[in-house]
C-alpha cells in the first residue's frame, strides 16, 4: 500500500503548505467523554473529552511536529522540560528539591514556591495570539501556512450514549489528539515564562549570580520567589496580563504554595494577598514535594509501597501461574517504584530493599519455602533466569545514571544548586574521596545516597583512571558560579611507546593557566596512574552511560546484574544434571535451551515446565525423607530410592513410559535418533533432530513431562493416548497463537504436518482432528 498512498499524500501535504488550505475531513473531530476518577459524574466538568481525528491529518501533523521539535530546542528555554527531546520531568523535580535543600541551609532567605494550576490551559489558547507568536518566532512561511490551515476552522461532533450530535464550531484551544498541540502550547506559554524571567521586580532564588525562578513541564509551572511579600503580587499581575491576550487563567483553588523560612504571620499575609493556600506538601508531576525534604520518603515511597503490598495480597489470592506472578512484579510493581527511583533517589542503605525482597518473595512463592534462590530468579532468561526485577539493582542503576551530570560537568546551573556548599570540585569527590575530608558533603538529600552508591561500585565501574576525569576540576577549590571548560585526561594525554604521558606544554597550553598548573596536573596523573594505571580505552560506564542518552537505566541495570550474578554463570543445577545424564552438557547447549527451549511457544505453562525441569523443582521422596520421617522409596515402583533422576528416568515404570513416547516420536518423525535423557527431560535436542521438526519435538517432550508431573505422587503412569491428547491441545493452542500473530498457515502446516499424518493413521478414533484439518 505504501507505493500507492505515499505520492498522493505528499502532493496533498505540499499543497497545504503552499496554499494554507486543508481538506474538509481534516477539520472534523469526533469527541467522546471519559469520566474522571473519583468525581461527581453529574458535573460536565468531571469528564475528559477524547478526540478522534482523521488519520491522514495526524500523519501530516506528526511530520510538522517532528520538524518543530528540532527548531524549538533553540528557542524554548531549558526551564521548560515538556515535550522536547532530551528534556525530562525528573530534571524539574531534581531542581525543585535541590532548591528546597538550599533554602533549608540558608535560613536567612524567605521564599515561596508557587505550584501553578491553570484552568483548562490547552483548551483556552487564543488562536490569533498563537499564530502571531509563531510569526514572531519566524518559523517560515510554508510551516506557518500549515499551522494557519489547521487553526482557521475546526469543527466537532460529540458522541454521547452512541448518539452523534450536530456539528459544533471550535474557535479556541489547541487541538486534542493532535501531535502538534503540546508544542504549540509551550510556544504560547513561553511568552509568559519570558515575561516572568525578565521582570526585575520578581526576584527568584539566587545562588551567587544565578537566579532560579521558574520550572515548567507543559502547563505545570513552579515559580520560585525570594522576598515573596513584596513580589508575589507582581507574578499574579504578569499572569493576568498574559491571560487577557492568550487565554491563560489561573485556578487559585488548585494552585498551592510552599513557604520556606517564613513565620506564620508572613504566611497569612501572603495568603491574604494572593487568595492561594500555603501547604506543607504539594503534588507536582506525580511526586509529593514537601516543605522539609526529610519528609519526602514518608510521603512518596511509603504510600506507593503500602499500595503495592495491598495489591500483592489481592493478587496472591488469584490463580496466577508462577511466571504470571513474576510478570506482575515486572509490569506493575517495577514501573511504580522505578518512577520514584528516577525522580527522587533518596534511599540510604539496603534495609528497605531487604524488606521489599522478603514481601515479593513471599508473594511469588505463595508463602511457601522458595525452591529457587531469589538471586537466580533475577537472572536474564538467556542465562536460565526468570528476569524477576531486582529492585535494589534498579535503584542503584538509577542513582549511577544521575551521576552523569557530576561526571560531564556541563549543566552548570544544576551543579551550582546541587553543590552549593561543596568545598572541592565534583571529580575530587568522585575520584579522590574528598567526602572523607568534607564530611558535610553526604548531608544532602541527593548527594548522600548518590555518593554512597558510587563508592560501592566505583572500583567495578572504573578500575583504572578513567578518560573522563578532569584533573583541573578535581584540583580546584570550589567557588559559587565557577565556570570553565574542564579539560579531561583524554584531551591531555598521549600514548607513546606503549605508555601514557602528558602531551607537551605547547600542545595543551590553551587548557592550562601556566607552567605551574601543567606540572600540578602531571604530578597528579603520575600519582593516579601509579596506583591504578590509566585505562587504555573508554570504560563500559563511559560508553554506555556517560556518552549515551538512550535506555541508560536499562543498560546500567544490565551491567550491575551481570556483576551480581558473575558467580552464578555455571549454576549448581547444571552440575547436578551433568552427573545424572552421565556426561558434561556443553554450555552452548544450555544457552540454546534457554533461547530456543523457551521461545518456541507463547504458552506460559509450557515455559514454566521447561524452567521447573531445569531447576529440578519437583519434590522427591528422597528430599521429603530428609525433611520429615517418611519413606524415601519411589512412589511408583516402591523398590528404589526416590531420587530426582530415578523419579524422572530410571524407575522401571517411567522407563517404560519414555520408551513408548520414544517409539511414537520415531513413527511421527519417520527417522530414528538416540534416546537420551537430556532430550526428553530438558529439551536439549542436539543435532539428531532436524531443524524443521524441532518445534514439534519441544512440544512433544514437554507434553510427556507435564502429564507425568500431573501423576507425580501416584503409582499410575500416563498412557500414550493421554500424551497424544496433550500434544493435540498444544497444536490447537499454537494454531490460535499463529492467528493472533498473523502468521501464515504454511508455517503451521510445516511444523505440525507430520503429527496430523500420524494421527490420521490411528485406529482408536479417540482424538478429533476437525480443528487441525481445517487449519491444514
Amino acid at each position: 500500500m505504501k507505493s500507492i498512498l505515499v505520492n498522493p499524500l505528499k502532493e496533498v501535504m505540499n499543497k497545504i503548505l503552499r496554499e494554507g488550505e486543508i481538506p474538509e475531513t481534516w477539520k472534523e473531530a469526533y469527541i467522546t467523554f471519559i469520566p474522571k476518577q473519583d468525581s461527581d459524574l453529574t458535573q460536565v466538568k468531571n469528564y475528559r473529552p477524547i478526540s478522534l481525528l482523521n488519520i491522514d491529518y495526524k500523519i501530516f501533523a506528526g511530520i510538522l511536529a517532528k520538524r518543530m521539535k528540532s527548531m524549538l530546542l533553540g528557542i524554548i528555554h531549558k526551564d521548560q522540560a515538556g515535550f522536547l527531546p532530551g528534556r525530562q520531568m525528573k530534571d524539574n523535580i531534581r531542581n525543585i528539591i535541590n532548591t528546597l535543600e538550599y533554602l533549608s541551609v540558608r535560613i536567612d532567605k524567605q521564599a515561596i514556591m508557587m505550584f501553578v494550576d491553570a484552568e483548562k490551559a490547552f483548551d483556552n489558547v487564543v488562536w490569533d495570539f498563537m499564530l502571531k507568536n509563531l510569526e514572531h518566532m519566524e518559523v517560515g512561511r510554508d510551516f506557518l501556512n500549515g499551522i494557519k490551515a489547521i487553526y482557521t476552522e475546526q469543527k466537532a461532533k460529540l458522541i454521547t450514549n452512541n448518539v452523534v450530535t450536530e456539528e459544533i464550531k471550535i474557535q479556541k484551544g489547541t487541538r486534542q489528539g493532535c501531535p502538534l498541540s503540546p508544542l504549540l502550547f509551550i510556544t504560547v506559554l513561553e511568552v509568559l515564562l519570558n515575561s516572568i524571567r525578565q521582570n526585575k521586580k520578581i526576584k527568584g532564588v539566587t545562588i551567587g549570580q544565578i537566579e532560579y525562578k521558574i520550572k515548567a513541564f507543559a502547563d505545570d509551572l513552579v515559580i520560585m520567589i525570594e522576598d515573596p511579600t513584596t513580589t508575589v503580587e507582581e507574578v499574579l499581575k504578569e499572569m493576568e496580563q498574559f491571560g487577557d491576550v492568550a487565554g491563560f487563567k489561573l485556578n487559585k483553588r488548585k494552585t498551592k504554595m510552599i513557604a520556606k523560612n517564613m513565620d506564620q504571620s508572613a504566611i497569612e499575609i501572603i495568603q491574604q494577598q494572593t487568595q492561594i493556600e500555603v501547604a506543607k506538601k504539594v503534588k507536582y508531576l506525580g511526586i509529593w514535594v514537601t516543605s522539609k525534604n526529610i519528609d519526602l520518603y514518608k510521603n512518596n515511597y511509603d504510600p506507593v509501597w503500602n499500595e503495592i503490598r495491598k495489591d500483592l495480597e489481592v493478587w496472591g489470592r488469584l490463580k496466577l501461574s508462577f511466571w504470571g506472578r513474576i510478570n506482575t512484579i515486572k509490569m506493575n510493581v517495577l514501573p511504580r517504584l522505578l518512577f520514584l527511583f528516577q525522580t527522587i533517589p533518596i534511599i540510604k542503605g539496603s534495609r528497605v530493599f531487604k524488606e521489599w525482597q522478603r514481601v515479593i518473595s513471599r508473594y511469588i512463592w505463595q508463602g511457601k519455602k522458595p525452591r529457587i534462590q531469589f538471586k537466580l530468579l533475577t537472572d536474564v532468561k538467556e542465562r536460565g533466569g526468570f528476569a524477576l526485577p531486582d529492585l535494589k539493582l534498579y535503584y542503584e542503576a538509577s542513582c549511577l545514571c544521575w551521576l552523569k551530570d557530576w561526571v560531564k560537568l556541563e549543566n552548570n546551573e544544576l551543579l551550582d544548586l546541587e553543590g552549593f556548599d561543596n568545598r572541592f570540585g565534583w571529580h575530587a569527590y568522585l575520584w579522590h574521596e574528598k567526602r572523607k575530608v568534607h564530611k558535610g558533603f553526604g548531608n544532602h538529600i541527593f548527594r548522600g545516597p548518590l555518593i554512597e552508591i558510587w563508592e560501592r561500585y566505583k572500583n567495578l565501574l572504573e578500575f583504572r583512571v578513567p578518560h573522563w576525569l578532569s584533573p583541573l576540576e578535581a584540583l580546584s577549590v570550589k567557588k559559587i558560579n565557577m565556570r570553565n571548560k574542564w579539560v579531561t585526561y583524554s584531551q591531555l594525554l598521549v600514548k607513546e611507546g606503549g605508555k601514557w604521558k602528558m602531551k607537551p606544554y605547547e600542545q595543551v597550553k590553551e587548557y592550562v593557566y601556566d607552567w605551574l598548573q601543567y606540572f600540578q596536573i602531571n604530578e597528579m596523573f603520575k600519582k593516579d596512574s601509579k596506583e591504578l594505571g590509566y585505562a587504555d580505552q573508554d570504560s563500559i560506564f563511559q560508553r554506555e552511560i556517560i556518552d549515551n542518552d538512550v535506555k541508560i537505566i536499562s543498560k546500567m541495570y544490565k551491567i550491575l546484574l551481570d556483576w551480581n550474578l558473575k558467580d552464578e554463570e555455571v549454576k549448581s543445577v547444571m552440575i547436578q544434571w551433568a552427573r545424572d545424564v552421565g556426561h558434561n552438557i556443553q554450555f552452548e547447549d544450555w544457552e540454546k535451551l534457554w533461547q530456543d527451549g523457551l521461545n518456541f511457544t507463547a504458552c506460559m505453562t509450557v515455559k514454566e515446565n521447561v524452567m521447573k525441569m531445569f531447576y529440578r523443582w519437583y519434590i522427591t521422596p528422597m528430599k521429603l525423607s530428609k525433611m520429615y520421617k517418611v519413606c524415601n522409596k519411589c512412589w511408583k515402583c516402591k523398590d528404589k530410592e526416590g531420587t530426582f533422576h530415578h523419579m524422572w528416568w530410571e524407575c522401571r515404570k517411567v522407563k517404560d513410559f519414555w520408551e513408548k513416547i520414544y517409539i511414537e516420536l520415531k513413527k511421527i518423525l519417520k527417522y530414528t535418533f538416540t534416546k537420551k535423557p537430556e532430550i526428553f527431560l530438558l529439551g536439549i535436542l542436539g543435532n539428531e533432530i532436524k531443524k524443521k521438526d524441532r518445534k514439534f519435538v519441544y512440544y512433544a517432550v514437554t507434553a510427556a513431562r507435564v502429564i507425568l508431573a500431573q501423576k507425580w505422587k501416584q503409582q499410575e503412569i500416563p498412557t500414550v493416548d493421554e500424551w497424544r491428547t496433550k500434544v493435540l491441545d498444544y497444536a490447537e493452542s499454537d494454531k490460535l497463537t499463529g492467528k493472533i500473530r498473523y502468521l501464515r498457515d504454511q508455517k503451521f502446516i510445516k511444523e505440525w504436518g507430520k503429527f496430523v499424518d500420524y494421527l490420521e493413521h490411528i485406529s482408536e478414533g479417540q482424538i478429533t482432528l476437525k480443528g487441525l484439518k481445517e487449519a491444514l
